[in-house]
């Protein structure tokens, strides 16, 4: 019988019916009027609920009846929820199965008339072979029996379900991701904070022109900013929701907002934001609002961490009713408010407090970094000119050191100098920086050696210097080998001029050479 009716169709009179079958098996003559009254109180919500369980059936798609009602008496018959939870079921311990249930019942006329009474005015023929309700054995009394399903049927089942749920899941999602792009586009999704802005001054300047001036201040920016403002100041917000085209929006903005006595109010005590349903922002507020119609007041305040709304009005009020309404919420919300206000501004006296303690600590590091910076540097300074100052005494001592050595290696030249001999041929003419000459007979197979050892026997010569020929001008190596070179192998002839020039190097050969 289910299979063969479409979803919907299965009506909650058929399982009334078999409900009341079922209980009628259950029960002895004692519970007879209890039974009747649970029938009375069942069969008279077969009207509206009927419609939504046929509704629930045909989105859902479940055939169980039993299933459905169970469903939506969790919810107190909500399809909306109804439906969420079928499609995302909670996980809930079955019940252990019963396949016979015997009760034996004392039989009389009274339960026998009950039971005669519910089958005819049941539409279901219980004697048709479709019929899946219990029966009455006859041969061994008023029992229960359920038939166990066949292993075919199990398996249809199985099969039905295992094809069915994917398909249910799929068409769920597409149809809530459906139902949500449809949303987005037919009513142009919710305002950018410019846009937001912009309706708001517009319909500001629209509630001006038709109504004029004398109206309370408005608050200038999108809902959000309101709602920030408010926080921010810990103020009430009043909240109005307009419609141009309502004759009852017409009446209300007319007879209430435009009143010297609401203006004196909402100025003095809470911030007046304020937008049409014609606009995007002012829908969307209202969708916010659980689809507030205007004329829709209402008076925020930032409680327990969040904006509540402590007072609505909907629909036309007089002036006075809603003066004596506001005054009454704001008298009984203004200690929350007051609470928060004292606790934030101990908080900013705190951080307050603290952060002048920081910036003092701040510039107390910062100068002792600029300190250290320049002892470091001063440091630095002082190192740098000391290794300076160790670098000119040891080069001052080593130069005193070598001057040493070399009148040390004068001296030693001077006595060991060797007279002139009969084979000495070559005359060189030493001529000094101060003018003075020197003359001196060398033998051809003397060193340059030698002659730079002569030099330094001189007095007025320099410690430094280097021999220099003028024909051909060319300089008297002071190093390497030709530092060992003969005369004869240096082409020095008779007779020959060698300009003493004083210079800054040392003449290490000369002093490595000589044994002091």
């Amino acid at each position: 019988l289910i299979m063969s009716k479409k979803p919907g169709s299965f009506k909650l009179s058929y399982y009334n019916e078999y409900k009341s079958y079922l209980r009628f098996s259950m029960v002895n003559e004692n519970d007879v009027s209890s039974l009747n009254n649970t029938n009375t109180e069942e069969e008279g919500r077969d009207g509206n609920q009927d419609s939504i369980l046929s509704h629930f059936q045909e989105v859902t798609g479940k055939t169980n009846v039993d299933e459905c009602l169970k469903l939506l008496d969790e919810v107190n018959w909500n399809l909306e929820q109804a439906v969420q939870n079928a499609f995302n079921p909670v996980s809930v311990a079955p019940d252990p199965p019963v396949e016979r249930v015997s009760v034996h019942v004392n039989p009389s006329s009274t339960t026998e008339g009950l039971r005669q009474r519910t089958l005819q005015n049941s539409p279901i023929n219980t004697n048709s072979p479709n019929f899946i309700g219990p029966r009455l054995n006859t041969l061994s009394g008023p029992i229960i029996n359920r038939n166990p399903p066949s292993t075919l049927e199990i398996l249809y089942s199985s099969l039905w379900g295992a094809l069915y749920w994917p398909l249910k899941t799929a068409f769920g999602i597409l149809s809530t991701i459906l139902g949500y792009i449809l949303k987005f586009l037919f009513t142009g999704g919710p305002p950018t904070p410019r846009q937001a802005i912009n309706n708001v001054e517009e319909y500001i300047a629209e509630f001006n022109s038709k109504y004029g001036n004398m109206h309370p201040r408005f608050y200038h920016g999108g809902y959000k900013e309101a709602v920030s403002h408010a926080k921010r100041h810990f103020r009430f917000l009043l909240l109005y929701i307009h419609n141009d085209n309502d004759p009852v929006s017409i009446q209300f903005a007319e007879q209430v907002l435009c009143t010297f006595v609401f203006k004196n109010l909402v100025e003095d005590n809470l911030l007046f934001w304020s937008c049409s349903t014609s606009k995007a922002e002012g829908r969307c507020v209202a969708e916010t609002l659980n689809k507030a119609k205007p004329p829709f007041l209402a008076l925020l305040c930032y409680k327990e961490g969040q904006m509540k709304m402590v007072y609505k009005n909907q629909g036309y009020t007089a002036v006075e009713t809603i003066i004596t309404q506001l005054t009454s919420a704001i008298v009984e919300n203004e200690p929350h408010l007051a609470r928060q206000r004292n606790r934030h501004n101990r908080v900013s006296e705190s951080s307050a407090s603290q952060m002048i303690m920081q910036e003092q600590d701040a510039a107390y590091h910062e100068s002792l970094l600029k300190d250290q910076e320049r002892s470091r540097k001063r440091k630095e300074e002082e190192d740098a000119k000391q290794k300076v100052l160790e670098k000119e005494e040891t080069e001052r001592k080593a130069k005193e050191d070598k001057l040493k050595s070399l009148e040390l290696l004068r001296s030693k030249l001077k006595e060991t100098l060797k007279p002139e001999t009969k084979e000495d041929t070559l005359s060189i003419l030493l001529k000094l920086p101060n003018g003075i000459r020197v003359s001196r007979r060398f033998s051809p197979h003397s060193t340059i050696k030698d002659i730079y050892e002569f030099a330094l026997t001189c007095d007025d010569c320099p410690n430094f210097f280097t021999l220099i020929s003028n024909f051909p001008k060319r300089i008297l190596p002071s190093t390497g080998d030709c530092y060992l070179k003969t005369c004869s192998e240096m082409e020095i002839q008779n007779s020959t001029t060698l300009f003493v020039e004083e210079n800054e190097s040392d003449v290490e050969s000369v002093i490595s050479e000589v044994e002091i």
